[in-house]
């Protein structure tokens, strides 16, 4: 895939790695309550659903795994997911998501095994141009709390 240079689109690359694991870490606290609500969600039906490409029923259970922590479409299904497994080992699932603000636009996997489940961001579009790493760090700490939903 060849990605068009823009001054808006932040990608991980080797330059990138430091500030990335940095949003990662952010990313993982932020969205814990739904992914222990979406680790509910019975393997065998996720796996089904990723096989079969129904999609629909992926954004579902994303969507209700998600609204109780999480501002209405705040957290996205990004419409793709895929299984890598081995025989006699548990399956690698990976889930690509879409964290939306206003302000940027986060494009990440959640990634499940057996031993883990982890947080891969692959890229940030940010609305205005890209800032210091700094600058950069306040909009995706704003977008986090502006996407989680109020505590009652």
């Amino acid at each position: 895939m060849i990605i068009p240079h823009s001054s808006r689109l932040l990608l991980k690359n080797s330059g990138t790695e430091y500030e990335f694991s940095v949003y990662e870490r952010l990313l993982a606290r932020s969205i814990k309550r739904f992914i222990s609500e979406l680790c509910l969600t019975n393997a065998g039906t996720m796996i089904a659903y990723i096989c079969a490409d129904q999609h629909e029923n992926i954004d579902d259970i994303v969507s209700s795994s998600a609204e109780l922590f999480l501002r209405p479409g705040a957290l996205l299904y990004a419409q793709h997911a895929e299984i890598d497994f081995e025989w006699g080992q548990a399956p690698l699932v990976t889930i690509e998501m879409k964290l939306c603000h206003p302000a940027i636009t986060t494009f990440f996997r959640i990634v499940f095994d057996d031993r883990f489940v982890g947080i891969d961001i692959f890229g940030a579009l940010f609305r205005d141009d890209i800032g210091s790493v700094i600058e950069n760090a306040q909009r995706f700490v704003r977008s986090l709390a502006d996407a989680l939903a109020p505590q009652h």
